[in-house]
């Protein structure tokens, strides 16, 4: 059974930054289950009305009182479920966090990000700030630290298929659960997202040292089984370092990565890069040379 919601709006107003209020609210509700009730929330935080919006121009919008008791949340509309979530989440800390003082918000789909190493740490509020603080604040609230670590620590080594059950377990999108686990997991993984064979975006792990070397509109690397034909979750594959990986100043590479690949409709794949163990890859450049050491001027044929 669901226990009753609870918010003392007078409890945030002292709060400095987007973590510090969702654990507020958290404290407030310590026996919530998930997925997070968030139109229950966000009717007993004051909002009237969850609305669909029309126009193009925007991804959702926020509109209150000059107190904050009041406001109302428009999303655009045809916004998948989940998706949709994230949105009214989104609006909700612009309506909850105290230095959000604007008594309206029109956010463009741009806005609304779940990419959570953006932390700002300015003093003066800009339009930017804003909006990756209102994505902060979704992050946290649809899938709190605690028990996304909680959840982790019983899943142990990373599994696509682990990260598709966090998606349907705090209901928010694939997306969105892999930007919140590269922050939250101690393992060096990094994850790139292709739409028929050619390069979105890749992000990567707090702990993984090495860069990758496609970028955005490539196509995927020629030897990497992640361009071929598949469906749901493929097996790991072992397979060359080289093929991904860009050269690392203080590490080694390592023999072998692996990789496993999501697909999903209309030729969108994830795929994630695991370095299994990064131990004995560490480069001692603290050893003093026995020799001097020349340059070699490079030779071109």
């Amino acid at each position: 059974m669901t226990s009753a919601l609870t918010l003392d709006l007078m409890e945030l107003d002292d709060k400095k930054t987007p973590s510090d209020v969702v654990n507020e609210i958290l404290k407030q509700n310590p026996n919530l289950s998930y997925p997070f009730p968030l139109e229950a929330f966000a009717t007993l935080a004051g909002i009237e009305s969850i609305s669909e919006l029309t126009t193009d121009g925007f991804e959702g919008m926020l509109i209150t009182n000059p107190e904050k008791s009041r406001g109302a949340i428009m999303i655009k509309a045809g916004t998948s479920y989940r998706r949709r979530r994230f949105t009214i989440a989104h609006e909700l800390g612009h309506y909850l966090l105290p230095w959000h003082r604007q008594e309206s918000f029109r956010c463009k789909s741009s806005d609304i990000k779940d990419n959570t190493e953006n932390r700002s740490t300015s003093t003066t509020h800009s339009l930017m700030t804003i909006e990756i603080e209102a994505n902060n604040f979704a992050s946290e609230l649809l899938m709190p630290q605690s028990e996304f670590k909680r959840i982790l620590d019983e899943y142990g080594t990373p599994e696509l298929i682990d990260i598709s059950d966090l998606s349907d377990f705090f209901d928010v999108s694939f997306e969105a659960v892999i930007h919140r686990y590269k922050v939250l997991t101690d393992y060096p993984l990094a994850f790139v997202f292709s739409h028929q064979n050619t390069v979105r975006y890749w992000v990567k792990s707090g702990v993984m040292p090495y860069s990758l070397k496609v970028r955005k509109d490539q196509p995927l690397p020629l030897r990497s089984p992640s361009r071929q034909a598949g469906e749901y979750i493929s097996d790991w594959e072992a397979i060359p370092a080289h093929i991904w990986l860009e050269p690392h100043n203080e590490f080694d590479f390592p023999n072998k990565i692996l990789e496993q690949t999501i697909y999903q409709s209309a030729g969108y794949k994830v795929t994630m890069l695991y370095v299994e163990s990064l131990a004995g890859l560490e480069k001692d450049n603290d050893i003093e040379p026995d020799e001097p050491q020349y340059t070699i001027e490079p030779y071109y044929d």
